[in-house]
Formats: C-alpha cells, sequence, structure tokens
C-alpha cells in the first residue's frame, strides 16, 4: 500500500492520501467495539466469536473466497482512485510543458520526478539510512506513541471495568475510538494546511507528533487525579484524540525520508511501532501485577515514555529527503 501510494501520487498528495488510508483501521476499531460490546452484554463473549464466524461463512463461499473478493474490491477502488490521479498528473503536465524547449523536457523518469511521482531505484541503500539519527528518531517517536495506544487499546477496557463496574462497556468501547477516527481523518488535511501556510516539511511534522504525544501524555498524567467514570472517560477520549494527530506527522514520515522506498521503510518501520503491541501491554500487565493492580503507575510511565519521544523527535526528527 505504501508503495503505491509513493509511486503513484504527487510529493503533495502522498502524506494526505496515506494518512487517511491508515486513518481507516480505527473505523474497524469502532464498528468492531460497538457490536462487540451489545454482543458481549446481552449473550455473553461466546457470541462475539460466533457472530465473526457466521458474518465469515456467506452461502457457497468460503472464508479464503470471500476475503479474496473483498481484496479485489479494494484494489478496483484504489486503481481508480490512483488512475485519475494520474490522469490529472498528465493533463498538468502537458500544460506546463507547452510553455518550455523540447531540450528542457526530459525523459518520462524526468517529468514523474518534476511532479512528485517516485521512481524506485534498485536497491535500498540501508546502511545510509540506518546511519541516519532523523530515522532513529522517528523510530522512537513511533515506538512510544505506539506504546500508547496499545496500551489504551487493549487495557481500557480492564481499567474501566474494574475502576467503575456499573459503566456500559459500549459507552468506553467506543466513544475514545471515535476521538481518534475524527482526529486521524482530520490529522493529514492540517498537516496540508500548515505546508499550505509556509511552514516546512520538517516543522510540520515536528509540530503534528509533538501536540500528539504531549497530548497523550498530559491525559495520561491526569488518570491518576480521577475517582469518576465521565472525567475519567473524557480524558481518555482527549487521550486518543490527540494520537490521531500522529497520522500527520510520524505515521506518513517514511514518504519524506524514503520517497523512492516508501514501501520497504515503512515495513521495517512500522515494525518499531508493532511491537508494542505485545511488548508494551506485556510489560504494563507485569507492572499491574506488581503494584496490585495500580492503574496509575501504568498510565504515568506510558506517559513519561511519551515526552520522550517527542524530545527525541522535536530534536532530531527531519521532514526531508534522506534516501
Amino acid at each position: 500500500m505504501a508503495s503505491m501510494v509513493s509511486r503513484h501520487l504527487t510529493a503533495a498528495d502522498k502524506g494526505r492520501v496515506f494518512g487517511i488510508i491508515l486513518a481507516g483501521s480505527h473505523c474497524g476499531t469502532v464498528l468492531a467495539g460497538s457490536i462487540g460490546s451489545l454482543l458481549v452484554d446481552k449473550f455473553g463473549w461466546r457470541a462475539l466469536f460466533q457472530f465473526v464466524d457466521v458474518a465469515l461463512k456467506i452461502p457457497e463461499i468460503d472464508d479464503s473466497d470471500f476475503l479474496g473478493v473483498l481484496s479485489l474490491l479494494w484494489y478496483w477502488v484504489l486503481h481508480f482512485v490512483l488512475s485519475r490521479s494520474m490522469h490529472r498528473q498528465q493533463i498538468s503536465l502537458c500544460d506546463s510543458e507547452a510553455d518550455i524547449s523540447k531540450k528542457d523536457r526530459g525523459d518520462s523518469n524526468s517529468a514523474m520526478s518534476l511532479s512528485g511521482i517516485s521512481i524506485a531505484p534498485a536497491g535500498v541503500p540501508w546502511r545510509v539510512l540506518f546511519g541516519h539519527p532523523a530515522f532513529w528518531a522517528a523510530a522512537v517517536a513511533q515506538y512510544t506513541g505506539g506504546n500508547a495506544y496499545f496500551t489504551m487499546f487493549n487495557w481500557l477496557p480492564s481499567y474501566f471495568h474494574e475502576s467503575f463496574p456499573e459503566a456500559q462497556g459500549i459507552v468506553y468501547n467506543v466513544v475514545p475510538n471515535i476521538a481518534i477516527v475524527i482526529t486521524a481523518m482530520l490529522a493529514p488535511f492540517l498537516a496540508t494546511r500548515l505546508l499550505s501556510g509556509g511552514r516546512s516539511m520538517t516543522v510540520t511534522r515536528k509540530l503534528m507528533e509533538g501536540v500528539s504525544l504531549i497530548g497523550v501524555a498530559l491525559c495520561l498524567f491526569l488518570v491518576p487525579c480521577t475517582s469518576s467514570f465521565t472525567p475519567a472517560l473524557l480524558i481518555f477520549t482527549m487521550a486518543m484524540a490527540c494520537r490521531g494527530l500522529h497520522h500527520g506527522g510520524v505515521s506518513v514520515n517514511p514518504h519524506d525520508f524514503a520517497p523512492h522506498h516508501t514501501g520497504a521503510v515503512f515495513g521495517i518501520f512500522n515494525a518499531c511501532g508493532a511491537i508494542t503491541g505485545f511488548i508494551g501491554v506485556y510489560v504494563a500487565g507485569h507492572i499491574l501485577d506488581a503494584t496490585n493492580n495500580n492503574w496509575s503507575y501504568v498510565f504515568v510511565i506510558t506517559g513519561v515514555q511519551c515526552v520522550i519521544g517527542a524530545i527525541v523527535y522535536g530534536r532530531y526528527g527531519t521532514g526531508t529527503k534522506i534516501i
């Protein structure tokens, strides 16, 4: 997906489109959280897995065929969108080339380069990338932000169930995730607005990611001060909303510093955030076990990591090309 966006869209469109694509995963979280909560509350936890099983078993179509059909439909939609973008870009290139001489036009690859569409070289200069501090700064920000997100995503149901057993599961499973859907969709457009206002790509990425990480940290620091359900829900909703701004920051950073190798770099880069999906959650469980379920330690430690990520990325991050 990252490679397709990098190769078929202009530099101005890459971050915005890819940010929106990444934000789409949160829509599935909202859908799963709402339907899942209703099923668990009404029929028990087994009903959720039975529902998923039945939903995939469409008559005369097995699971793999069904998922294959969905994949093809998604491919056709994406191909249509990218084709229209390429068509508009070709028209724009033709108009601009009408004003320059034939010797200055160059070949098709140079025209594509001028438009901001990437032509991928043969190999990825990993040594150059891994030797650049900006890459590791982005990786640290990705890791600390991902740790905060996965900690909230995986532990909030347990936190609310233990701290406020009278609360409705559908409320705390859905409301915070609605907030991140909204801000994740808006973040790419906010970043574009900052760029249009004259700010550099580096300043824009640092600003978006800094607000995201510091905002999450401040919210997590406030959690120990809450003693009722509504303030706690609002704080975590704000934390998730701040996390959504990440989709205008580090989330799309590989398009900036590796425009010709976005797919390969994004795979390595995204692993820094995915690792927290099991390491961070595992560590949080150990902290709860060692502190007799004291949630304050979990959220404060997570918040401190976000502050560290913001400082490191603010100092060494970049929005310019590395490789």
